[in-house]
């Protein structure tokens, strides 16, 4: 149950973010963790150009509540987690400096 889960709240999260952002930066959601209560959730983003993650962190910890709200209405979810937006310490592969 937990996998789907996060894969519903990963679907959400792109969505929510394909909504709100200003296009400026593409923002891609490429990760979901949660802890085992469903309490709390990370959500883990990687920006393009790479100069604008911190602002767009930034944008998205701003949207927190809004993207909260935007869960109680689309998710069918026991408890709706509390999420904090971090920039994915992974990059992606092919990723070019």
């Amino acid at each position: 149950m937990k996998g789907r889960a996060l894969q519903v709240l990963q679907q959400a999260a792109s969505e929510f973010v394909n909504r709100e952002s200003n296009r400026t930066s593409l923002i891609t959601v490429t990760n979901v963790s949660m802890d085992n209560r469903g309490l709390n959730a990370e959500i883990y983003i990687s920006v393009f150009p790479k100069e604008n993650t911190q602002a767009a962190t930034e944008f998205l910890s701003r949207k927190r509540n809004d993207f909260r709200e935007f869960m109680k209405k689309k998710l069918k979810l026991r408890a709706i987690p509390r999420v904090t937006f971090l920039a994915d310490p992974n990059p992606a592969i092919g990723d070019t400096e």
